[in-house]
């Protein structure tokens, strides 16, 4: 930092006292009129890192070649929340669910707003059924327009995340909203997504998934099974995907995983 000698009148005293703040952090030194050299100026590094803010959404399709995805969240849910609780900055988390099939189902698109409240959060997501779709492509238009502009997204400072899973892409003839419009909405309110391809995501879907992921800084990753094209068939190291070397982790340490990433990219302080 540097003061400009404008800053000093004739009229002021002969010392000065310069506060330095960073985060919730203020450090304190005299500064003398005509000084020419150096100021330090120390912050407490002692003092505890402010919690970071997390809010999290989870983007599901809920048509049903979704079970088998549906269930490992329900039985995930609680670890993932447990693992990011316990991560270094003790982040102070909101959770979110965006679920959605298509038209003609039971429901188009249902949301539960963020809570802090993982009890309420867990029964909406243990309430959720796979079921509906019908043809392939399914309202992943309208699930994103959801999620990224009509959630309660808390102010700037938080760590904006969405986790899509999912196993096809969005219908591209129902008309407007239109995911690339979300995704440049999303990337304007800070807003990462980070799709989760499941068994059967065509290669329409990768693309879509991948530019999506990508413009907003997120990243594509994908589930794995013992058999690729068969999510009934169980934990595993298979994909259909065209990818090179990869690790497997299981959805609940692959989210945690990305989720503290994310958190540690927070600035200091």
């Amino acid at each position: 930092m540097w003061l400009h000698p404008g800053v000093m009148p004739g009229s002021a005293p002969a010392l000065m006292e310069v506060q330095v703040r960073k985060g919730g952090t203020v450090g304190r030194a005299l500064l003398q009129r005509g000084q020419r050299d150096a100021l330090q100026v120390r912050l407490d590094r002692d003092l505890p890192l402010q919690r970071a803010r997390l809010d999290l959404v989870f983007l599901v399709d809920a048509t049903g070649s979704m079970a088998d995805e549906i269930d490992k969240l329900k039985r995930s849910m609680r670890s993932m929340a447990d693992q990011i609780a316990r991560l270094p900055s003790r982040p102070d988390t909101c959770f979110a669910l965006v679920a959605y099939r298509d038209r003609g189902d039971a429901f188009f698109v249902r949301a539960h707003d963020f809570g802090k409240d993982l009890d309420a959060f867990q029964r909406s997501l243990g309430a959720l059924q796979a079921g509906g779709g019908g043809d392939y492509p399914e309202a992943l238009n309208e699930a994103l327009h959801t999620a990224v502009h009509r959630l309660s997204w808390r102010g700037d400072g938080a760590t904006r995340l969405v986790v899509l899973v999912a196993d096809a892409p969005p219908h591209l003839d129902y008309g407007a909203p239109y995911y690339d419009d979300d995704m440049q909405g999303a990337l304007a309110r800070g807003i990462k997504l980070f799709a989760v391809g499941a068994s059967g995501l065509d290669p329409t879907g990768e693309y879509v998934f991948r530019q999506a992921a990508q413009y907003t800084g997120g990243r594509f990753v994908f589930l794995t099974y013992a058999k690729a094209d068969d999510p009934s068939s169980g934990p595993g190291r298979e994909t259909a995907h065209d990818v090179g070397n990869y690790s497997v982790e299981s959805l609940d340490r692959l989210v945690v995983r990305l989720v503290r990433e994310e958190l540690a990219r927070r600035p200091a302080g």
